[in-house]
């Protein structure tokens, strides 16, 4: 092997190593990256369930409440004779 060839292969080691370390450094870049947009799409995330849970707990908390006031209003007979066997209900035993 020349001296020239020798010289011509020791820089195309070096210039494939310098192009290996750039191609690691970007790669390492792009990881840091990637984690950091999933850790900000994870908090945008968290912060919507919790507000759906949130919207969730104040419909339930109304619908209970009318769901209340529906049966306390519906509350006011007095109980007759059960529609299938006719015992009367409203008697004590």
């Amino acid at each position: 092997m020349s001296i020239r060839n020798t010289v011509l292969s020791a820089a195309a080691l070096l210039a494939l190593a310098a192009c290996s370390q750039e191609t690691e450094e970007r790669a390492e870049a792009a990881a840091e990256g990637a984690v950091r947009d999933t850790a900000a799409n994870a908090e945008v995330i968290g912060e919507e369930i919790e507000e759906g849970a949130i919207d969730a707990t104040r419909e339930i908390s109304e619908g209970a409440g009318e769901l209340s006031e529906r049966l306390e209003a519906g509350d006011n007979e007095e109980p007759g004779p059960a529609p299938i066997t006719g015992d009367d209900l409203s008697r004590e035993e």
